[in-house]
């Protein structure tokens, strides 16, 4: 009898342990939302700080702190300030009034992506896990793929993997990430209705020695073939000995026959290796940026023979480079830079900054100009942040100078995600005391108009911050 009151009272308080257990448990229940955007609309500013869907602009609400010892500051339902918010977005850029939070989530920056991305009914984003480990400790380097519906529903965990650099693409149909411990990519198709976290996906290319993910900023639901922007670029080192060339292919993102964009058999003046710098997709023509290194007999020390511009016939029939057809940009590895578009050319980047022409016109140079984080050409200028996160612009035919695009001073957290130009506008997280994301319109930037760009902030405020600023607003009246 004592045995069986024993075994009886240990059940017990396994079943109370595991009831506790699953009240802590992170949960992604939701309600729908009253009014949801239209998901057969087409989608612009795709992987970035804002995304435009239907008449509605969604964002990243501002930055808070993901390295948190306390894991229900990540749990759905619990961010505010780290989430994706959505407002109405009208045809003349201003905003309503209707802010709700679609995503509660904080969501953050890995590798060189930012932000997240629309697809349909679905919003792509990652997010810092909130589970703990036995000791209680907040498993923050573990990465979470994950996806909502626009209207708030529907959260899914897609992937998870220990890895917050890893270097990934979403597209239309599939997630596509590099694993660069066993060089291999990997895709997880996003038509399935569940997912298993910790599967890798299916392996769509292997020996891969580098990889370049091309912008797919904007999506067409209505489109019938795989867009070109969600195709990934990818090279393989030569198998043969004393081979130091490579060979540049594009997959799409489901994976099937690759496609030899630069080969052994692109170039019969020898054996060249390819580093794609860049890539740009306009009217879905691919252009792509790169440099070529020389390789004589068996040697391994290659020489640098330039950088090069190629852009391929418009849809996804990719075929390979025409060797005639490639444009020499410079003739040395331009390191650092970013298209304006393939008929306007290049901006290296950096100290010195200078203008490369895809028509074969002389270089523009700048002097001493150093643009490191450049955001647009537009208007005639320079638009970029400096070393502290403010916004400046230089004219482009070197009439003036470098010039604050606003005195107020407002900076960019730069350590997160930077500045975005959408739209007519700069979209950007200020540094400050709130962290929240704020906006300035690019038409009121002119130094000798006498008037001050506004940045203006768009987000929703917490309940903490809310109640400072009303306290410092009473304060300077007083």
């Amino acid at each position: 009898m004592r045995k069986k009151i024993c075994l009886l009272v240990i059940g017990v308080i396994l079943l109370v342990c595991a009831l506790a257990t699953l009240a802590a448990c992170e949960s992604y229940k939701a309600t729908a939302l009253e009014k949801v955007g239209d998901a057969n609309a087409k989608v612009y500013s795709n992987g970035g700080l804002v995304v435009e869907q239907g008449g509605y602009l969604y964002f990243i609400n501002g930055y808070t702190d993901y390295l948190t010892e306390n894991p229900k500051d990540n749990w759905f339902g619990t961010p505010v300030k780290g989430a994706i918010v959505r407002v109405t977005y009208n045809a003349d850029g201003t905003l309503g009034d209707d802010y709700v939070i679609v995503v509660p989530k904080t969501v953050m920056a890995s590798s060189e992506n930012v932000g997240f991305s629309i697809f349909g009914e679905w919003i792509y984003y990652v997010s810092p896990s909130a589970a703990t480990d036995r000791s209680g400790k907040v498993q923050t380097d573990t990465l979470q793929f994950m996806r909502t519906k626009i209207d708030g529903t529907g959260t899914q965990v897609i992937f998870e993997i220990d890895n917050t650099s890893v270097k990934y693409k979403y597209t239309s149909s599939a997630l596509v990430w590099y694993d660069s411990t066993d060089s291999k990519l990997y895709s997880k198709d996003l038509s399935a209705k569940s997912f298993k976290k910790s599967a890798k996906g299916d392996c769509i290319a292997e020996d891969v020695a580098s990889v370049h993910f091309i912008k797919n900023e904007e999506y067409d639901p209505a489109a019938k073939d795989t867009p070109v922007a969600d195709y990934v670029l990818y090279t393989k080192n030569s198998e043969k000995s004393y081979d130091n060339s490579n060979t540049l292919y594009a997959v799409a993102p489901r994976g099937g026959d690759p496609k030899t964009l630069i080969g052994e058999n692109t170039y019969t003046d020898g054996k060249y290796s390819i580093s794609v710098l860049a890539s740009s997709v306009e009217g879905n023509a691919l252009a792509i940026y790169y440099t070529k290194t020389s390789y004589v007999g068996t040697s391994s020390s290659g020489t640098v023979v330039g950088t090069y511009a190629y852009r391929f016939a418009a849809g996804t029939a990719l075929a390979g480079v025409v060797a005639a057809n490639e444009v020499r940009l410079s003739a040395s590895d331009l390191s650092s830079i970013v298209p304006i578009s393939y008929a306007e050319g290049v901006v290296k980047t950096g100290s010195n900054t200078v203008i490369y022409h895809t028509d074969g016109t002389d270089p523009s140079t700048f002097g001493d100009l150093d643009v490191s984080t450049l955001l647009t050409v537009r208007n005639g200028a320079f638009y970029y942040l400096n070393s502290d996160g403010i916004i400046l612009y230089y004219p482009l035919d070197n009439s003036g100078n470098a010039h604050f695009a606003y005195t107020t001073g407002e900076k960019a957290m730069t350590s997160f995600t930077g500045a975005e130009y959408f739209d007519g506008y700069f979209y950007f997280i200020v540094d400050d005391d709130y962290d929240y994301m704020s906006r300035v319109k690019l038409s009121e930037i002119d130094v000798y108009s006498g008037k001050d760009a506004a940045v203006t902030r768009v987000a929703i405020v917490n309940a903490e911050d809310k109640e400072k600023m009303e306290s410092e607003e009473k304060e300077d009246k007083d």
